[in-house]
């Protein structure tokens, strides 16, 4: 008997399986996951070359997952369709935000601001920092 109750191997190993239920196409997830990383990565500005290839990844994935979600039994394609989205989005900001930090950064005239800018900062920094005992009784 293979273990089954009624004698037969349908072939079906998990209990969805055995039912007929949909399952999400785990590529359409990851893709979600991947997009929303993605942006965030990008939405951050440091971490912009991150964003980028978490964007391709969601994009691959989220190609992926329609062409699963296409098949019986296997459902996601808003997912899929989300993860393409978010995964763009991310792409598209993080390399809009290395274009301009790489324009900004190439030209020195900026860059000598900026160092002014930091030298100025640095001119008006405290020299002695407060502690407790030298801002007097506490009351």
């Amino acid at each position: 008997m293979s273990g089954t109750t009624t004698g037969r191997n349908t072939g079906a190993t998990t209990p969805d399986e055995r039912l007929g239920r949909p399952k999400t196409s785990a590529a359409a997830v990851f893709a979600l996951v991947f997009g929303l990383s993605a942006l965030f990565c990008a939405l951050t500005a440091i971490l912009s070359p991150v964003a980028v290839l978490f964007g391709l990844i969601a994009i691959v994935l989220g190609v992926v997952g329609l062409k699963k979600a296409g098949q019986p039994h296997v459902t996601g394609r808003g997912v899929a369709i989300g993860g393409l989205v978010l995964g763009l989005l991310g792409l598209l900001l993080g390399g809009a935000l290395i274009a301009g930090l790489t324009t900004v950064l190439n030209d020195q005239k900026q860059v000598d601001r900026i160092e002014r800018r930091l030298d100025d900062l640095k001119e008006n920094l405290p020299t002695e920092v407060p502690t407790p005992s030298s801002l007097g009784p506490a009351g």
